[in-house]
């Protein structure tokens, strides 16, 4: 029964093979003339196994009016078996309004013949038995059918499943890819605008431009560097980069500082209790709030505040307003650090705070659930 259930398709062929077993007994059983109308529907339900289109209602007429023809003449004796088959068929099927009618025309057949007074078997116990054995297929079919429906809700359940898990990894490389390159190149821009600014302004000092290029040149290196190994890991299938090690803060912030950028930073609490995931994002957060600095600030300058409680870890970066500052809840860098906040139970703000823009976020010490 499994096998059978699996498929639409593998149901009918099943029930055609049952079916025609059916039909060769009742040919073999026919009296007189009855073997006429046994090899009439014998490959009814062989057709409909190999015409999936064919209508319900042809099915059942092809087999209920030689069924009836031949108990009403006592020339058969098995046919309905084979009726009780074809009505499973159909009931498991798509079916049409009309073919409905004509389940019920098939359902009540056995008291077609009792109504006629001809034949004393279905006069008495016959037309009720059928009529049992033939409700049975109903129901059997009906159920089958209603299997199938489940099934193809579920695999289309499981293809949107697929599609959405495809979208959001794309989304998620997306904005990894827009943090990687968006830091990089933005600190390469910093040094090059400053080695722009001391070779018109100050021409002798040749050596502080060249130092200016040669950091220009480190930081793309090094973009190119981490570009590679986030594609690497992510071909790996690797969910995340690791977590940042320690003094990596640091070194984010003299990154931005040897472009020229006025960073003051205030840390309360200690760091060292702040598990993996929330350092993750904590670091995204400030490369992503410094590299807007860098691009929209009106003076390249920031001061972060660091607060770590027990509960959690509060972090704000604030930078004067700009005439290009990003708004609110727009650019995929925001839209980005605002998924991975919400993802560990976080929450994140991004707004202009009179003539200053902040970016603030509140991040759990520990994941939920997650063992100290």
């Amino acid at each position: 029964m499994p096998v059978l259930l699996r498929d639409r398709d593998e149901f009918v062929i099943g029930a055609a093979v049952l079916g025609t077993g059916l039909g060769v007994l009742n040919l073999v059983s026919a009296s007189d003339w009855g073997w006429v109308l046994a090899l009439l529907m014998l490959p009814a339900l062989i057709v409909r196994a190999v015409w999936r289109s064919m209508p319900g209602w042809l099915l059942l007429s092809w087999v209920t009016i030689p069924t009836v023809v031949g108990d009403a003449a006592a020339v058969t004796q098995t046919a309905y078996l084979v009726v009780v088959t074809a009505l499973a068929v159909v009931a498991a099927s798509r079916r049409r309004r009309f073919d409905s009618l004509v389940m019920v025309v098939c359902l009540v057949s056995p008291f077609l013949i009792w109504l006629l007074e001809i034949d004393n078997w279905h006069r008495g116990i016959g037309a009720w038995l059928w009529f049992s054995g033939l409700l049975i297929g109903w129901g059997f079919g009906h159920v089958v059918g209603r299997q199938f429906a489940l099934i193809d809700e579920l695999e289309r359940t499981r293809t949107r499943l697929a599609e959405t898990a495809v979208a959001e990894e794309r989304r998620r490389i997306a904005r990894d890819l827009h943090d990687l390159v968006g830091h990089s190149f933005s600190v390469v821009l910093l040094h090059l605008s400053g080695a722009r600014m001391i070779l018109t302004y100050s021409p002798p000092q040749v050596a502080q431009a060249a130092e200016a290029l040669r950091q220009a040149a480190d930081v793309g290196r090094k973009g190119m560097d981490e570009l590679r190994q986030a594609l690497m890991l992510m071909h790996q299938g690797s969910p995340s980069l690791t977590p940042p090690e320690p003094g990596e803060l640091e070194h984010l912030l003299s990154t931005f500082r040897d472009a020229g950028m006025r960073i003051d930073i205030d840390v309360t609490g200690d760091m060292a209790g702040v598990s993996a995931a929330p350092r993750i994002v904590l670091h995204d957060v400030l490369r992503e709030a410094l590299t807007n600095v860098a691009k929209h600030a009106h003076s390249p300058e920031a001061t972060i505040r660091l607060g770590v409680d027990r509960d959690g870890v509060d972090v704000r970066v604030e930078s004067p307003l700009g005439s290009g500052a990003p708004r609110a809840g727009s650019g995929m860098g925001l839209a980005g650090l605002d998924h991975r906040v919400a993802a560990i139970d976080g929450t994140f703000q991004a707004r202009p705070d009179g003539r200053h823009w902040v970016v603030q976020a509140r991040l759990p010490r520990r994941l939920a659930g997650a063992s100290a």
